[in-house]
C-alpha cells in the first residue's frame, strides 16, 4: 500500500524571490533606499511633530509659559521632547523595519554582505533623518529670546532624548533581517534529509 500522500509533501514555506542581480548592485539598492528612506522618514517626523511654545521674559525664553503678568507655566512643559523623540522613532523604526524586510525577501544573494549593507545603510539613514529634522526644526529659541520683546511667543525648537536614537534605523533594520533569515533558512536546508529520511521509513516498511 502506497505511503499517505503528505509524507512527501515539501515541509516548507516558498522560496524567497531573488532579483539575480550582483552583490554590489544589491548592495546599491539597500543603500539608496535607506538614503531615500531616511529623507522622508525625516520630513514625516518633523511634520507630524507639533512643537511647544514659550515667552520671552527679560531677554530668556521660558518654555510653557503662557503669561508673563504674572508668569503662568503652563502644565506639560517638556512634552516637545518627548513628542519629538516619540514621532523620531515610530518613524525610524518603521524605515528600518520595511527595508529590512524588503532587504531579506528580496536582495538576499548574499547574507553577509546584506547583513553589512543593511549596518551601513541604516546609520547612513538615521542620521539622515536627524538632519532633516534638524533643517526643518524652527530656529532655537533661547537665541532668538536675546533680541525679541518680552510676551513674543516662540516655539519650541526640534530636540531628542538622545541623539544615538539615530541607531533605531539600523537596528531595526537588522532585527527584520535576522528573524527572515531564520524563518528560511533552517527549513530551505533541512528538506532534503527530511525526504531521505521519509523515503528510508517507507523503503523499511
Amino acid at each position: 500500500m502506497p505511503p499517505p500522500p503528505s509524507l512527501y509533501a515539501p515541509d516548507r514555506r516558498p522560496a524567497r524571490p531573488d532579483l539575480s542581480r550582483p552583490v554590489l548592485v544589491q548592495v546599491a539598492i539597500i543603500v539608496a533606499a535607506f538614503v531615500v528612506g531616511g529623507l522622508v522618514a525625516g520630513y514625516a517626523a518633523a511634520t507630524l511633530w507639533r512643537p511647544p511654545t514659550g515667552m520671552v521674559l527679560d531677554g530668556k525664553w521660558y518654555r510653557g509659559l503662557i503669561s508673563i503678568d504674572p508668569p503662568t507655566i503652563a502644565q506639560n512643559i517638556d512634552q516637545g521632547v518627548f513628542a519629538a523623540t516619540g514621532w523620531f522613532s515610530v518613524c525610524a523604526i518603521a524605515l528600518g523595519l520595511l527595508v529590512g524586510i524588503a532587504a531579506a525577501v528580496w536582495l538576499h544573494r548574499s547574507e553577509i554582505v546584506t547583513l553589512a549593507a543593511v549596518t551601513v545603510g541604516g546609520a547612513i539613514g538615521g542620521a539622515l533623518m536627524l538632519l532633516v529634522t534638524t533643517l526643518l526644526s524652527p530656529e532655537d529659541p533661547n537665541r532668538l529670546a536675546k533680541r525679541a520683546a518680552d510676551g513674543a511667543v516662540l516655539p519650541d525648537s526640534f530636540q531628542l532624548a538622545s541623539p544615538w536614537l539615530i541607531l533605531l534605523v539600523p537596528g531595526s533594520a537588522m532585527l527584520a533581517l535576522m528573524v527572515i533569515f531564520l524563518m528560511w533558512a533552517p527549513r530551505e536546508g533541512a528538506e532534503p534529509g527530511h525526504l531521505d529520511e521519509i523515503d528510508r521509513r517507507v523503503g523499511a516498511n
